[in-house]
């Protein structure tokens, strides 16, 4: 698929390092679940153990089918009283409520979209002040952790990124108010990409297991939670070595314009192809990053890298949280 490659603008780099700047989440979608046995039910249906949820703390995990596909990458938040908030990838989203209702025989639950609220990233040195203007203190601790509003219909979850990065989750009036339009969405995409932010749906997805595009590195599993749909599949490729290919962030190791892909995916070769570089992006500089699908033998190894053009590209680390 033939894609303009997102170019980090100087401006905005000089925004996020002395203020903070906000963008639209349009991948992902809100949903909210609620009724007796949530959690119950939702422990025996995602990658990751329930009990890890609480105010202060969100969860990440993976919805998957009974061979071990996944049907959807999943942020859960606690809502008001025993309301869950969880967000979906967009394209999944009316995919992702049809699967977690038919498997619910037995629970009275409510499970559903919610088109009133929205998905906005705050990031820069200055991101605490910007949450603090809409009455909500920036969440202590790692990723995921989470903070809310007294009202309990705006919450703020730590990312992984540098400067500060929050996903803010709520009324899509409320956080418009934020929004810079002439930003442009493609500054956070190159954000993203440049940090190594895996997005279901463009670096991984159905085709590759959730633990080749590193859900352990992403914290998204539990190997001693007990059973939940695909477990069987997801535990034996854990145990048994089954874990051959990871996403990784990786650089190209000469930035001029005739380096640059003309498609993405693109191959990653060796003396054959091996791997694919699936998403990219350019700094300032022009120095172009991106993540690619490799295996992880190879990366292990020091093998030299290349793209079909000729462009060597080298491994800079996996993504992770």
């Amino acid at each position: 698929m033939i894609v303009d490659i997102p170019h980090l603008r100087t401006a905005t780099l000089k925004q996020l390092n002395q203020e903070s700047i906000a963008c639209r989440q349009q991948h992902w979608t809100v949903l909210k679940a609620s009724g007796q046995g949530l959690r119950e039910y939702l422990q025996g249906q995602i990658t990751q153990d329930m009990k890890g949820l609480s105010a202060a703390r969100g969860i990440h995990g993976c919805l998957l089918t009974p061979q071990g596909k996944a049907v959807s990458e999943l942020y859960i938040l606690q809502g008001a009283g025993e309301e869950l908030i969880l967000l979906t990838p967009s394209h999944v989203a009316t995919e992702t409520v049809a699967r977690l209702r038919r498997f619910a025989l037995g629970y009275r639950l409510r499970i559903g979209l919610v088109d009133a609220f929205g998905v906005c990233i705050v990031h820069g040195a200055g991101a605490n002040r910007t949450l603090s203007r809409l009455g909500l203190l920036a969440p202590d601790g790692d990723w995921l952790a989470c903070g809310r509003h007294a009202s309990d219909e705006l919450f703020a979850l730590r990312m992984p990124g540098k400067p500060d990065l929050f996903w803010l989750i709520g009324p899509g009036e409320q956080l418009a108010s934020l929004v810079d339009d002439a930003l442009g969405d493609d500054q956070c995409e190159a954000l993203r990409i440049i940090q190594g932010l895996p997005q279901f749906g463009t670096d991984w997805d159905e085709k590759e297991h959730p633990l080749n595009a590193n859900l352990v590195e992403f914290e998204g599993v539990s190997f001693d939670k007990g059973c939940y749909v695909g477990q069987e599949v997801t535990s034996r490729m854990h145990w048994r070595g089954g874990i051959r290919k990871k996403l990784y962030r990786v650089a190209l190791s000469e930035a001029r314009p005739d380096s640059l892909p003309e498609s993405l995916p693109c191959p990653v070769l060796t003396s054959g192809r091996i791997g694919e570089l699936r998403s990219l992006a350019l700094d300032p500089e022009g120095q172009a990053f991106g993540i690619a699908l490799l295996p992880i033998s190879v990366v292990d190894e020091g093998t030299s890298l290349r793209l079909e053009n000729n462009a060597p590209i080298r491994v800079l680390g996996p993504c992770h949280a």
